[in-house]
């Protein structure tokens, strides 16, 4: 019997569940005797959609080579009850590992199920998110603002952090004192070389790390 697998996952983060779902399915199928995998399709989409690229390229080979879709789990497929049964009266065959004996009525069961699962996980989103709203949070687009209010103070975490690394300290008293007899950035900096300074990291200077202490501390 040959055999076209499918998986999917809703988001960019969840690769992990992809290969698990592979391994169902190879599993299932090394446990049987004269079945052919001839293509495996794999998509990062949601289930809300059912107009799927991969997906249709491997429901467009199951009608060609007249093989059976096996997926890993019914809702991999879908949660829409009414797409579950436009595929099994389209006369494409299917296997579901987690209801592999299932039937008009078991489908049914399942797919309904599904759907019921998809709906209540999406009141269960928009109620998290009123309650956010209720509690002051900036939803949509407005996020932005937040976002760009922590990353500012991430930077002026960063830059404190900076302005009071003991090695950026001792370096600027040198810096100070050497710009009353050099601008040339090369020179300040061989001689801080030359005399045990480091920068914030630990390594020696060079011309960039040079002009950072300068423009950090308002040298010039």
């Amino acid at each position: 019997m040959k055999y076209v697998a499918y998986y999917r996952v809703s988001t960019q983060k969840q690769s992990l569940g992809l290969d698990a779902q592979r391994s169902s399915v190879l599993n299932y199928l090394n446990s049987k005797q004269d079945v052919e995998l001839i293509n495996e399709f794999a998509e990062k989409e949601s289930g809300k959609c059912d107009n799927r690229i991969e997906l249709n390229k491997a429901l467009s080979l199951c009608k060609k080579e007249n093989a059976t879709l096996i997926i890993a789990k019914l809702d991999r497929l879908s949660r829409k009850v009414s797409f579950l049964f436009n595929l099994r009266d389209s006369g494409i065959n299917f296997v579901a590992l987690d209801c592999p004996d299932f039937n008009t009525l078991t489908l049914g069961i399942f797919a309904t199920l599904a759907q019921s699962e998809r709906e209540l996980i999406s009141q269960r989103t928009k109620a998290a998110l009123a309650e956010k709203k209720k509690q002051g949070f900036k939803l949509g687009r407005p996020n932005a603002t937040f976002k760009k209010e922590w990353r500012e103070l991430s930077y002026q975490v960063i830059k404190e952090k900076a302005d009071n690394n003991e090695n950026n300290k001792r370096a600027k008293s040198m810096i100070e004192a050497l710009l009353k007899t050099t601008s040339n950035k090369a020179e300040i900096a061989r001689k801080l070389n030359e005399n045990g300074f480091v920068t914030s990291k630990g390594s020696k200077f060079n011309t960039i790390q040079v002009f950072r202490i300068i423009k950090r501390y308002n040298l010039e």
